[in-house]
């Protein structure tokens, strides 16, 4: 039987005399107000990198990988024209559209490009049984994300494997100290496995998962605060996915490192904080780096997803095979239907109509 969101919701927190439940060293974070204004920044982080110790075990390690195509990992063999043609044919990965390099208004299917970007699987919970509709497709009713800069055509979801949902578990009974009270509750609902491939000079752009630039300014000034900010991306069509106040686990395997960055607006030559400058302006710091490499798990906090942007890139030295998979587990709140067949999001009949 798949996970449920029954399930996920019966799962009881984990006990703090559990002696099963450790985490071998604390590699990164947070970072102190005195260390954040040596670095100049105008905030302290909260998030956090872990090395878990035997709590992940190597046979579950084992049953998630398994759980991806080997065809979707590059070989030493490989070029970019053949890769981008086997990942192009792919049935297992997210069939999206980008904006097509210097265009803005044209997208092409990033499968078939050697753009930077990661390629994605997506995986809900089950939240409604299957069902056949009035359209003759078998549908299912599950948790969307509906990321930034993504249309909704390309929203995907697929059932949660087994030991996907599993290490999803896992992992909350590891970081729940350092969880928000609203990730205390139950384990995550979703995951999205993101791969990046050294031989496309594989990155995650600077941005913000579930804030914007105007936000935060806003908190800043006074005028709003964190808990009201639920309307979503400018971008997006409807109010955030991801349910208010969680955190993000990010769960690392494959052959090589990638550098994770959180930036902060620049300071003005009157030391003071430049909260008008543009994400492309603001400053990266070591202190605020660290490194995501197989068998770690970083505890992405919402605060530091309103106050900070965050990017990761491969560093350049390496195999043009090297890749990085990284399982980001998150609480989602959105429920929509998908196809059982392709993962496709079916469209709302206002959607279809045209209504609002």
């Amino acid at each position: 039987m798949p996970p449920t969101i029954e399930e996920v919701r019966s799962i009881l927190p984990p006990d703090w005399h559990d002696h099963s439940i450790t985490v071998e060293e604390v590699l990164w974070g947070p970072i102190s107000p005195a260390d954040a204004r040596a670095a100049g920044a105008p905030f302290a982080s909260s998030s956090i990198l872990l090395r878990p110790c035997s709590s992940v075990a190597p046979d579950l390690r084992a049953r998630v990988l398994a759980e991806v195509p080997l065809d979707v990992i590059p070989s030493g063999d490989d070029t970019v024209a053949s890769f981008v043609a086997r990942l192009s044919s792919s049935s297992f990965l997210e069939d999206s559209h980008v904006q097509k390099s210097g265009c803005l208004k044209k997208r092409v299917r990033l499968n078939a490009t050697s753009y930077a970007q990661p390629r994605r699987r997506s995986w809900s919970v089950q939240v409604g049984e299957q069902y056949t509709d009035d359209d003759g497709d078998v549908v299912s009713t599950l948790m969307s994300y509906t990321a930034f800069g993504r249309v909704a055509e390309d929203w995907e979801a697929h059932l949660m494997p087994r030991p996907v949902f599993d290490l999803g578990v896992v992992l909350w009974r590891i970081a729940f100290r350092f969880l928000t009270t609203e990730s205390q509750v139950h384990p995550p609902t979703a995951c999205q496995l993101l791969l990046y491939y050294r031989i496309f000079g594989g990155r995650m752009g600077r941005h913000r998962d579930n804030y914007n630039t105007q936000q935060m300014r806003d908190v800043v000034g006074g005028k709003r605060s964190r808990a009201s900010l639920v309307e979503g991306t400018p971008m997006g069509r409807e109010a955030n996915s991801q349910s208010p106040n969680t955190c993000v686990l990010i769960w690392t395997e494959g052959d090589a490192d990638m550098t994770f960055s959180l930036s902060f607006p620049p300071t003005t030559a009157w030391g003071s904080t430049n909260f008008e400058a543009g994400r492309d302006k603001y400053v990266t710091h070591p202190v605020f780096s660290t490194r995501l490499g197989a068998g770690t798990l970083l505890v992405f906090t919402p605060e530091d997803d309103l106050f900070f942007c965050h990017e990761a890139y491969f560093s350049k030295e390496g195999q043009s095979q090297d890749h990085r998979m990284a399982f980001v587990f998150r609480w989602l709140s959105a429920e929509r239907t998908f196809r059982v067949d392709t993962g496709k999001m079916k469209p709302k009949r206002s959607e279809v109509l045209g209504h609002t």
